[in-house]
């Protein structure tokens, strides 16, 4: 118990924990914004599809194929596909991914914490490190062959999407170290860096980030 009155080392990881978070808070928050043109272009497609494609004004002058480009259905999924990956990290640091383990609200704070730390070490470190391999080498592959919509004659430069199933491994990474380096000050260092390690929302099992 002596050793948990003197902050040693504690402080510094709380600092590095900070640092590493910022990233995936700070692309959580950039992509959220790309909610607002996502919904515009699908409200847009759909109106075109039902609606603005059979005005005759359309018709007669051959307009349709503009309201039907598949520019627009690439850009639908370019986008979800880029604010689901870019707020992956920021998602977890703000504990907002759902969780189905029937054990878990079983447990005691303390016990909650070590599950939450021990999946981080042994489940979801390994599987992000394997995921940010391929999904690197995926993107290189996208780079190196200009890869491109093809006939569809959507959006073009296919690296540009696929760099963020690299991006967003990596930044779900460093939220995830970010919340086991909280996690281990807050299990094993001093009482007076409880609460600066900020993780008591992982030990609530009622916890959701939308209350």
């Amino acid at each position: 118990m002596e050793t948990r009155r003197h902050p040693g080392i504690w402080p510094a990881l709380l600092r590095i924990a900070r640092w590493a978070d910022a990233p995936a808070v700070l692309a959580g928050r950039a992509v959220s914004w790309l909610m607002l043109p996502l919904i515009a272009i699908i409200i847009f497609d759909a109106l075109s599809r039902k609606f603005l494609r059979k005005l005759p004004f359309v018709i007669e002058n051959d307009l349709h194929d503009y309201l039907n480009s598949p520019v627009f259905q690439d850009a639908e999924w370019h986008l979800h596909t880029i604010i689901f990956l870019g707020a992956l990290g920021y998602a977890y640091s703000r504990n907002a991914h759902v969780r189905l383990d029937i054990f878990r609200p079983r447990l005691g704070a303390r016990g909650r914490m070590l599950v939450e730390l021990a999946g981080g070490i042994l489940l979801l470190a390994p599987f992000l490190a394997i995921f940010s391999y391929y999904g690197w080498e995926f993107f290189l592959s996208a780079w190196v062959s200009d890869e491109n919509s093809g006939p569809s004659n959507g959006i073009g430069n296919r690296w540009i999407i696929k760099f963020f199933l690299f991006l967003g491994p990596v930044l779900l990474f460093l939220s995830g170290l970010s919340m086991a380096l909280r996690l281990c000050v807050r299990l094993f260092g001093p009482e007076e860096l409880a609460a600066a390690a900020d993780v008591d929302r992982i030990a609530d099992s009622g916890f959701s980030a939308f209350n």
